[in-house]
């Protein structure tokens, strides 16, 4: 009896350590980031983008003849206006949002899908957390090998001002 319970235990930890998560990944300002999957409707290549003459972040673009409200995630993230050396973005991550509103994240390279264990995600340290110098961030990043650490956004935090 105990040997059977012995393989249905190593069965079952091979089993949690199996377990991934999918997640949307790309860079901002020469970081990389993600959110999950689920909270990506589509990416689309990003149009015109007007609507923000005092510059506060929140502009619109339009797609399938819909008004799409753009969030500079970036100015968020790091909490400052546009850096001069920081690449232009070029894709719009269509989120699934509870508002009738469409909502848009520009970003800068072509979002990748990850698989990532869950055993990739490690926490990041309270030091850094509270120095304050990236924002929206969950309190992980993942570590995997042969790519530079992720840090996981908070989604709910970088549209807190919606």
């Amino acid at each position: 009896m105990t040997i059977l319970s012995d393989l249905r235990s190593s069965r079952f930890a091979r089993q949690q350590k199996n377990i991934t998560q999918s997640l949307i990944v790309f860079t901002l300002r020469r970081e990389w980031f993600a959110l999950p999957i689920d909270m990506v409707q589509k990416v689309i290549p990003l149009g015109a983008v007007y609507g923000d003459p005092q510059g506060t972040g929140i502009s619109l673009t339009e797609y399938q003849n819909r008004e799409v409200v753009v969030i500079d995630m970036a100015s968020r993230i790091f909490k400052q206006n546009k850096a001069k050396n920081s690449i232009n973005p070029s894709y719009l991550l269509i989120l699934n949002h509870l508002s009738l509103d469409l909502v848009g994240l520009p970003v800068e390279s072509v979002p990748q899908i990850r698989r990532v264990a869950e055993s990739a995600f490690v926490p990041i340290p309270d030091t850094y957390l509270n120095k304050g110098n990236i924002n929206c961030l969950s309190s992980a990043m993942i570590q995997l090998q042969d790519h530079p650490s992720l840090f996981l956004l908070d989604a709910q935090e970088l549209m807190a001002e919606l």
